[in-house]
């Protein structure tokens, strides 16, 4: 038996999609007889401090912080997305996100406005579109006028590109299929101009504190829960098709690509 906390704050993208993660898992956790708490962990609370607590059992962590050590957590599952484009892949990209009204069909068009970014720790959030835009950027220098954050989440992203705070940002797309799936009308007047290759979508992880006999428990039950009906609705809630043990080796090329994307998105 475990106890401790869970939480899934880096998806909870509407209040429907974290009262649907809060079912998905306290079903879980009850089906397995574990008390452990669902909790938001809501910004303004920092994610990383998430991840470092020695109760966590169950949260979801970015690839890119995983793969550089950021915090003492053991990997549990990915989940596999199950919209169509995912084509049944545990993978994601980032997609670019402006105000319809701009008129800009391309990346290109967007240079020399103003940049919005998440955090640094962030593949979907920063480092994706540093990668994407890195050949722009060694070939005309600065790319635009502003780079504006850390803005912490994606829905304060999207609040200030709505509200013309920034030009462009770059998000997670399973985030914004959750958006899509249950408050869709939060995506009105933006529009996606670019999309970044797919890299492995990020994971459930454990304290590394959490013993192997219950991660093992917790790993087998989260990656069976396809197979039994009463998580169908559960599950297409959440948008996911299925778990799986993440390949914990396809993560080590992110931190890698992070460190030689090249040019920064601050540069002026």
């Amino acid at each position: 038996m475990a106890a401790g906390i869970a939480s899934f704050r880096m998806y909870n993208a509407t209040p429907a999609v974290t009262g649907a993660w809060h079912a998905l898992f306290s079903r879980v956790f009850a089906d397995l007889s574990w008390p452990v708490d669902v909790v938001p962990f809501a910004w303004p609370a920092p994610l990383p401090s998430l991840w470092q607590r020695p109760d966590l059992v169950c949260g979801f962590m970015c690839g890119l912080p995983f793969a550089q050590g950021m915090a003492p957590v053991v990997p549990l599952v990915v989940p596999v997305p199950s919209p169509p484009a995912y084509d049944g892949l545990p993978r994601y990209r980032s997609e670019l996100l402006v105000r319809a009204g701009s008129g800009w069909q391309t990346v290109e068009d967007t240079f020399g406005h103003r940049f919005g970014w998440m955090a640094r720790h962030s593949q979907s959030g920063y480092h994706a579109a540093r990668q994407l835009l890195a050949p722009f950027a060694s070939e005309r220098g600065a790319l635009f006028s502003e780079s504006i954050g850390p803005l912490d989440t994606p829905m304060r992203a999207l609040t200030a590109l709505r509200e013309r705070q920034i030009d462009i940002t770059a998000l997670d797309s399973y985030f914004l299929d959750l958006v899509r799936r249950h408050e869709p009308g939060l995506l009105d007047g933006l529009q996606t101009i670019a999309w970044t290759p797919w890299t492995p979508n990020p994971l459930l992880v454990a304290s590394g504190h959490l013993a192997a006999t219950a991660r093992e428990q917790l790993i087998a039950r989260l990656c069976g829960l396809h197979e039994d009906d009463i998580y169908a609705p559960l599950l297409d809630a959440v948008l996911v098709g299925r778990f799986v043990r993440p390949v914990v080796k396809a993560y080590e090329a992110l931190a890698d690509r992070a460190s030689g994307a090249g040019e920064d998105l601050e540069i002026r």
